[in-house]
């Protein structure tokens, strides 16, 4: 299992062109839906690293072909590998696996006590109170497991177990991120800049 990090939050919105015209006009009409200029950029990195992963699966595979599934789960028709994709705060996480996969990254910062029932049981949520990196950690981990059996935030995220979701604690560019994914396999982990992943 491999799961490549890209950070590109120190893109500018010059920059962006670059990116953009290297994607599919289907994903790149996605990135353009976003508003900030770290968000677009990280639609387009992203799909970057995940087309960085599938090459060197399968050089012959078109990335342009991915279908998203009804709770917008990207995957390619056919392809024997599972793929899954997110990004916050410009840092970007693909992971790739022969097994149903799900990865989610978010920045470590204190969360609205409001949102907590959204992802935490009552027991959490007490946990949570005393430890505020704990609250992001669940999240990573229930948002990973709803990626992984494709059927998105829309369910109900408490009733996930977060039971065989590993969450790493990942810096870049001196900020913190929690990164889940559903699985106990120790991946290979390797970061591109984004310039990398144009060539």
């Amino acid at each position: 299992m491999k799961i490549y990090l890209s950070d590109c939050s120190g893109l500018l919105e010059n920059d962006l062109p670059r990116f953009l015209s290297a994607l599919p006009p289907g994903r790149r009409a996605y990135a353009g839906r976003y508003k900030r200029t770290v968000d677009r950029a990280a639609a387009a990195v992203g799909f970057l690293l995940v087309s960085r992963l599938i090459r060197e699966v399968d050089p012959a595979l078109m990335l342009s072909d991915w279908v998203i599934g009804e709770h917008g789960k990207p995957y390619l028709p056919g392809a024997a590998f599972r793929f899954s994709l997110s990004h916050s705060d410009g840092l970007c996480a693909a992971v790739l696996a022969f097994e149903p996969i799900g990865l989610d990254v978010e920045r470590i910062r204190p969360l609205r006590p409001a949102l907590l029932p959204r992802f935490c049981t009552p027991d959490e949520i007490a946990l949570c109170e005393r430890d505020p990196e704990r609250a992001v950690k669940i999240w990573t981990a229930r948002e990973a497991r709803a990626k992984e059996n494709g059927r998105g935030i829309g369910q109900k995220l408490t009733a996930l177990p977060t039971e065989g979701v590993t969450t790493l604690r990942v810096e870049s560019d001196g900020r913190a991120f929690a990164l889940s994914y559903t699985s106990r396999e120790a991946p290979e982990i390797a970061r591109f800049s984004p310039d990398e992943l144009l060539g």
